[in-house]
């Protein structure tokens, strides 16, 4: 699969004919990302076993042909270390520009933070990583469906909106659960861009679809109980999601707010989160303070559990461990651009658990249903670039 998918790329690059190589871009990313942990909870998916070189490491490649003068199509290609680098594509939509706006079709990236659309391009922001509070809860990083890109100007300033639709999942390498469909999924995200400032929006609603896999186990649980419990968790839910956020960038100070709040129907977690960082750029370097809060909202959606036996108690006991939490984070770091293109960062995180098992089951006993670390440090370090 892995090499029919690249194959089928170099063939679609290498196929244009002379005379449309001027209207084929390629261009690319990466990042070269070291890590470790002080403790095994598993903040940013570091331990502290060894010094682990695929969290944060990432290569990717982009297309883009222009059909015409109005018509655009974009694929892009990742292979991530945190799915051994099998390949992927992350894109791949036609977009056409119409008087007034663009509309786009086909697997786009989900509008839902100030970084979605770059989300892997570490290169495009200033930290390692965008704030782990906010964006480790939702792992639906495309969907495919339609959107609209539509500007507006407002006096100096210009407003953009855009309405998407379309269907998700929750794949299987990011769950533990398997895989979640997202079906319904529609929402709107507006941009305002106002001098240096801007300001952004998104809401996004969906419905889950879900059969939980028939060998599906949950630690010492056997899939004859662990099956019926996820199938009631995920099965059919209603699920919506609110953020919000605000960027200043005057090419030296550079501060960021962002917040979401993200609900699921049913037992599952429901999240607030919300993160800032202010930075500022003294000639190739820019040192910043970042830092980044979560914790559950429905705590009483669990405070009951779902059956009397054993078992069942056993389910309940671990479900409040994991799925109750607050957590709170500190960062230190800076971005160095030492050449063109390119730049290394480090960052130092300390996280603060709150009594709670942060949210991250690396921190939780599964023979207690107790947390094994109040906090946490994690030392990273990444080299980004793009092409």
């Amino acid at each position: 699969m892995k090499k029919t998918l690249v194959a089928t790329l170099v063939a679609l690059a290498c196929s244009a004919n002379a005379a449309s190589l001027d209207d084929l871009r390629i261009s690319g990313f990466g990042s070269v990302g070291i890590g470790k942990a002080n403790n095994d909870a598993g903040y940013a998916e570091y331990t502290s076993e060894r010094i682990d070189t695929k969290q944060d490491t990432i290569a990717g490649i982009q297309f883009d042909f222009d059909i015409n003068d109005k018509a655009k199509f974009t694929t892009q290609l990742v292979a991530n270390g945190r799915y051994n680098f099998e390949p992927s594509i992350e894109v791949a939509y036609l977009s056409y520009q119409f008087d007034g706006f663009t509309a786009r079709a086909g697997k786009m990236r989900t509008p839902l933070f100030m970084y979605s659309d770059y989300l892997d391009v570490g290169y495009a922001y200033p930290m390692i990583r965008p704030s782990q509070e906010v964006y480790e809860h939702i792992i639906i990083n495309s969907y495919t469906g339609a959107d609209l890109l539509i500007p507006f100007s407002i006096g100096e300033t210009t407003l953009q909106i855009q309405p998407f639709a379309g269907v998700s999942q929750v794949e299987e390498r990011d769950s533990t659960w398997g895989e979640v469909d997202l079906n319904n999924t529609f929402g709107l995200t507006a941009h305002w861009y106002v001098d240096d400032f801007t300001f952004r929006g998104s809401y996004v609603q969906a419905k889950t679809s879900y059969d939980a896999p028939s060998d599906l186990t949950m630690g010492s649980v056997p899939s004859i109980y662990a099956v019926p419990y996820a199938n009631h968790v995920l099965d059919d839910k209603k699920a919506t999601f609110i953020s919000a956020g605000a960027q200043y960038d005057n090419g030296n100070l550079l501060a960021v707010i962002e917040g979401m709040d993200m609900k699921l129907e049913g037992r599952f977690s429901d999240v607030q989160a919300i993160s800032g960082l202010i930075g500022y750029r003294v000639g190739s370097w820019t040192p910043y303070l970042a830092s980044g809060w979560n914790k559950t909202t429905d705590n009483d959606e669990r405070a009951n559990p779902t059956g009397t036996l054993p078992v069942q108690l056993g389910i309940h006991q671990g479900e409040m461990a994991l799925n109750n939490f607050e957590r709170l984070s500190y960062s230190v770091g800076t971005r160095w651009d030492f050449a063109k293109n390119i730049a290394f960062k480090a960052d130092v995180t300390y996280i603060d658990y709150k009594g709670t098992s942060g949210g991250l089951p690396g921190n939780v006993d599964t023979s207690t249903a107790t947390f094994k670390y109040s906090d946490s440090f994690v030392y990273s370090a990444s080299i980004d670039f793009v092409f």
